[in-house]
């Protein structure tokens, strides 16, 4: 291996002798030396096929002194970053010696389409990216292959596959790492996943609509909070910054059914852990420890741990707070471990924050672009018989995610074997793909048009915006759909509401969606009490 690695270093010009500028050598004289590499590799193999394992040992150890005498620091740098960049760009173009590959758009060496990223976001960039495009586009950003696959074509011929159990999740390392091994988000699911099958069914029971609707009281408090401080903060600077009460509202609302009967010292502290853990999720996979986001968000979810094993060894716990019903057997299924239970708080705290924080804002610029919908929610009671029955605020919600949807898309990966796409190629072994839910929900229509929710477009895409019919789906899509259609109710009947600016930008800050220009400038103002 040593012989091996250092022929390619000299091939490659990074180990060339003292005194030669590497800078300098042609492309000619570098081929030369490759091909003289490839003999001397072969002729070596061939003599230390016939030595003695004493006489191998040797070679090695004289091989070992001739390279470490020469190197220097200078070398020793153009052999590692050399070898890294070797990597990546086998990585990102080894995949076209595949065969029946779909069609592809690898982007520039190495980086592929990360700028186009950074210029435009995630959704901006794959919009145009799969714009006249075939159903299927093998692409790389982020340094990772990735194939763009549209809903209809993930029907036609993958959605059984993930049912039967053959695909796991795509998660980006960081989120693994932070989420932890038994999030019901990272382990494989479908038939035969017994361990993700136990989970969710629990989760399910405890986050049905009859515990969410237990919270309404806490909820309706908390969104009347941050209405107020909107029309205190217009009233005082003549406009108020949207993004981060939504943020914080969606953060709270999130933990309500964690933090129930916890000390808002407590409460505030949790919050302000999640923060720092979903920032961590979308980080360089770097551990620095404070120096860097993945390592701040580390710390977070130690602290976090020890605060959920210190709530477990409570006598009694507040009846809404969903720990206690993990923690025991229950009719939704056993009790969950230590790990389960960690997990578990992590990962409905983090997705509950993803889901929430970017639908308020472009739900609040909805109504307030249409007037009649906004009197029609007006007109519905603050009581809930059922989270998902047919109302105005419902039709409103499920419009404004088909629109702007939390998640636009979802990542799998199938490890064993190619994904047969038909007469558009297929998904090689171990690279992941990507289903895009955006482009079928925008599909449906264009312009704002919450009547075209009717009872059978409900149930064939209603759901789409929470991932669908597939064993990933949101959980929490109950808890997620009472708070916006809560929040739509009390913002129509009890506040005079206007967005001045609903301009989206790019923000570096967000790598993945467009953000409102300015944090979101709206105007709120408290109506008079009959």
């Amino acid at each position: 291996m040593l012989a091996i690695g250092t022929a390619i270093a000299h091939a490659s010009g990074l180990c060339a002798p003292v005194g030669r500028d590497v800078a300098s050598e042609s492309f000619g004289h570098r081929r030369s030396a490759a091909g003289r590499c490839r003999v001397s590799l072969l002729v070596g193999f061939t003599r230390s096929c016939s030595l003695t394992s004493m006489g191998c040992a040797g070679r090695v150890l004289e091989e070992l002194r001739g390279v470490l005498g020469g190197m220097t620091w200078r070398r020793l740098g153009g052999l590692l970053s050399g070898g890294s960049l070797c990597r990546l760009w086998w990585s990102q173009y080894g995949i076209l010696l595949k065969r029946r590959l779909p069609y592809w758009s690898m982007g520039w060496p190495i980086i592929g389409h990360t700028p186009g990223i950074l210029s435009m976001t995630l959704e901006g960039w794959s919009e145009k990216m799969v714009q006249g495009k075939p159903p299927a586009v093998l692409t790389n950003f982020l340094f990772t292959n990735t194939v763009l696959v549209s809903y209809q074509l993930y029907s036609q011929h993958i959605h059984s596959m993930e049912l039967d159990g053959k695909l796991g999740s795509g998660c980006p390392p960081t989120a693994l790492k932070l989420l932890g091994k038994s999030s019901v988000l990272t382990l494989p699911g479908g038939k035969g996943h017994q361990h993700h099958k136990r989970l969710r069914t629990k989760l399910l029971h405890s986050l049905a609509p009859k515990p969410c609707l237990e919270v309404l009281p806490e909820m309706s408090l908390e969104v009347r909070k941050m209405l107020d401080k909107l029309a205190e903060e217009s009233a005082r600077n003549g406009f108020a910054s949207f993004d981060a009460s939504g943020s914080h509202l969606a953060a709270k609302v999130s933990t309500l059914q964690i933090t129930a009967g916890l000390s808002q010292d407590l409460q505030a502290r949790i919050e302000d852990l999640v923060d720092t853990i979903v920032s961590g999720v979308v980080a360089a996979p770097v551990n620095l420890g404070h120096f860097s986001a993945f390592g701040r968000a580390l710390a977070a979810r130690r602290e976090l741990q020890g605060i959920v094993t210190q709530l477990l060894k409570r006598p009694i716990l507040d009846k809404r707070n969903i720990l206690a019903d993990l923690a025991k057997v229950t009719e939704g299924g056993e009790a969950f471990t230590m790990e389960e239970i960690l997990d578990t708080i992590v990962t409905l705290l983090v997705a509950g924050k993803f889901t929430t924080s970017d639908a308020l804002p472009t739900l609040f610029v909805n109504l307030s672009q249409q007037p009649d919908w906004a009197a029609k929610v007006a007109q519905e009671s603050f009581e809930f018989t059922s989270i998902e029955s047919d109302s105005a605020a419902l039709r409103v919600v499920l419009e404004s995610l088909r629109i702007v949807p939390p998640l636009g898309a979802y990542c799998r990966v199938n490890k064993e074997s190619a994904i047969e796409l038909g007469e558009h190629g297929q998904i090689p072994a171990g690279c992941q793909f990507a289903v895009f839910l955006k482009t079928e929900l925008a599909a449906m229509g264009d312009g704002f048009d919450p009547g075209r929710w009717t009872s059978d477009v409900v149930k064939s895409h209603g759901w789409l915006a929470f991932g669908g019919h597939q064993p990933h789906s949101c959980i929490g899509r109950s808890l997620a759909l009472l708070e916006l259609q809560l929040f739509a109710r009390i913002l129509c009947r009890e506040y005079d509401f206007k967005a001045l600016d609903t301009e989206r930008i790019v923000k570096a800050s967000n790598p993945i969606n467009k953000c409102y220009r300015d944090g979101l400038r709206v105007t709120v103002t408290r109506k008079a009490r009959p």
